[in-house]
């Protein structure tokens, strides 16, 4: 077998004979951290060549998709490249390896990199679990996500709720009633233990009912309003919404508030 050169290995590219990888994880790509990179590309170089594999007489992006962009911004004409033949299985891997390594990956984003594993590379959850060094239940709560409606997935992806609180509010058997849980969990912001109460209250009510009115026929109207909880703002102990006062304060204040109550504790 002929070893390859350096030179064979590593080339300088045209960006318009490179495609984009075919399935981007990422749900969002921050234009700002894009403009950075850029900037920090125009006055130092490229530091890592990003990682292509030949598809016909084109190349398509294995790693390195944020520095390929931002080439683009810079209107550059080509790119330093490495070069390698590499099967489907292995371009799922070093993505999955390239993504994993960012400090801001959203959970939605994990599991879809897991299920790429599962997919692409055909990889089992133990495998996975080996491979990145994370236990079998994190995967597969985190790729239970992509199961989840997709208001949840995007409440997760923005950060506005916990992975906790969505697979308590995801119990809720009742879809309406669930997205009126998540839409108060992503305005107030709530913690799992008041979610879990949220949910089992529901539950328990609709048990009653069920019992009472003998297993069917129920009319809509027959629900009573459910006693609705949020996080206290300063002590995190559950408060009936009814009950709890509203200040507008923006998040400096907010937080000297809550470290002023903490002296005087």
């Amino acid at each position: 077998m002929v070893k390859k050169t350096i030179k064979e290995i590593f080339k300088t590219i045209r960006l318009d004979l490179i495609d984009e990888p075919e399935e981007i994880v990422r749900m969002d790509i921050d234009q700002k951290e894009l403009n950075e990179l850029a900037e920090s590309i125009k006055e130092r170089g490229l530091m890592q060549p990003i990682g292509v594999t030949p598809r016909g007489k084109r190349f398509m992006i294995v790693y390195g998709h944020r520095r390929y962009l931002a080439h683009k911004i810079l209107i550059k004409k080509d790119i330093i490249c490495r070069v390698e033949e590499i099967d489907d299985k292995q371009i799922a891997v070093d993505r999955a390896m390239e993504n994993l390594q960012r400090v801001n990956l959203t959970p939605f984003e994990e599991g879809h990199l897991y299920a790429n594993l599962r997919e692409k590379a055909g990889m089992s959850i133990e495998e996975i679990s080996k491979k990145i060094r994370k236990s079998p239940g994190v995967i597969h709560r985190r790729m239970d996500i992509l199961r989840m409606p997709d208001s949840f997935q995007q409440a997760l992806h923005k950060k506005q709720i916990s992975i906790a609180v969505a697979e308590e509010l995801w119990s809720c058997k009742d879809g309406s009633k669930r997205e009126y849980f998540l839409e108060l969990a992503v305005e107030h912001g709530i913690t799992r233990d008041i979610a879990r109460a949220w949910v089992q209250d529901f539950n328990k009510q609709l048990r009653n009912i069920t019992t009472e009115g003998g297993g069917g026929g129920l009319e809509t109207g027959a629900f009573e309003e459910l006693p609705i909880y949020r996080a206290c703002d300063l002590c995190r102990n559950p408060a009936e919404y009814k009950d709890t006062k509203n200040l507008i304060i923006c998040p400096e204040c907010h937080k000297r508030i809550k470290e002023a109550i903490k002296e005087v504790k």
